[in-house]
């Protein structure tokens, strides 16, 4: 078994010696380089957002819409326009002696809620896109 091993080294060391270590070409990694910017510059990922521009516009149009009916909807009241909202009159009969009312404060944190959310989605979309593009 030793015998064998020592002719396996001999015929490694033999082969070795003969062999010459290939270079690369001058201008390789030049070459490596251009293959690299050409892939990286291709057109395979364009980005297309999930709603379109004019869909956007018509949500946005439709909330000042809301906004402006609900301030300026009923001008015969004195009263404020929250008021005019009418949120804790909103109750839920989900069975015949259950009933349940929302008080006038968690109604105002809903819309509060909804109001900071649509004011974050897009500061969020921006910040994450202006950090994915290069």
């Amino acid at each position: 078994m030793k015998e064998d091993n020592k002719k396996i080294e001999e015929f490694i060391d033999k082969i070795m010696s003969e062999d010459v270590l290939e270079q690369p070409s001058l201008d390789f990694t030049t070459n490596v380089m251009s293959q690299v910017e050409a892939i990286s510059k291709s057109d395979t990922t364009v980005y297309k957002p999930l709603i379109s521009k004019p869909v956007w516009f018509i949500i946005l149009g439709s909330f000042m819409a809301l906004i402006g009916y609900v301030m300026l909807g009923n001008a015969e009241t004195t009263a404020s326009w929250t008021d005019r909202l009418e949120l804790s009159e909103i109750t839920f009969n989900l069975f015949e002696n259950i009933s349940f009312e929302f008080s006038s404060t968690f109604m105002y944190a809903v819309v509060f809620l909804a109001v900071m959310v649509s004011i974050q989605v897009p500061i969020l979309k921006f910040y994450f896109q202006k950090r994915i593009t290069f």
